[in-house]
């Protein structure tokens, strides 16, 4: 096991169904993920792409696998690192008191580049997480 995991969590006041429908859906993906439409067929073993532009100019392509998948309750996947190495993402969504609670965990992988893959992935989950919670809460 990684010493390189990022836990986060955000509490959305919404319920599960429309907070999975934020986190699958590429039009809506791109309105709070870097500007990054999410693809997949959304099956377990089914590949997984986030591709667009950060900051409108700066190229992302990320590509991994679906590893776990229960819709509106559990989306786990891996993302392949340059270098070779691999981050596992799980997202689990719990609903108390009307608010959804979304926590995120995302291995970063140990080896090569692994402490400023996890600085990275903090900041980057921080932004996204709020904007996640902004953009669902105001649709």
């Amino acid at each position: 096991m990684s010493q390189y995991v990022v836990q986060k969590e955000v509490r959305i006041k919404a319920e599960p169904k429309r907070v999975w429908q934020a986190l699958t859906d590429p039009e809506q993906t791109k309105e709070y993920f870097f500007h990054c439409r999410v693809q997949s067929g959304w099956k377990e073993g089914d590949a997984i792409s986030f591709k667009g532009r950060m900051f409108y100019i700066i190229p992302i392509e990320m590509q991994g696998k679906i590893v776990a998948i229960e819709p509106g309750r559990l989306l786990k996947y891996t993302l392949h690192n340059k270098g070779g190495s691999q981050s596992t993402v799980t997202d689990c969504l719990n609903y108390e008191d009307g608010e959804t609670i979304l926590s995120i965990s995302d291995d970063v992988g140990n080896g090569d580049g692994a402490a400023k893959r996890f600085a990275r992935s903090e900041r980057g989950w921080d932004k996204v997480l709020n904007g996640l919670k902004r953009y669902v809460e105001a649709h």
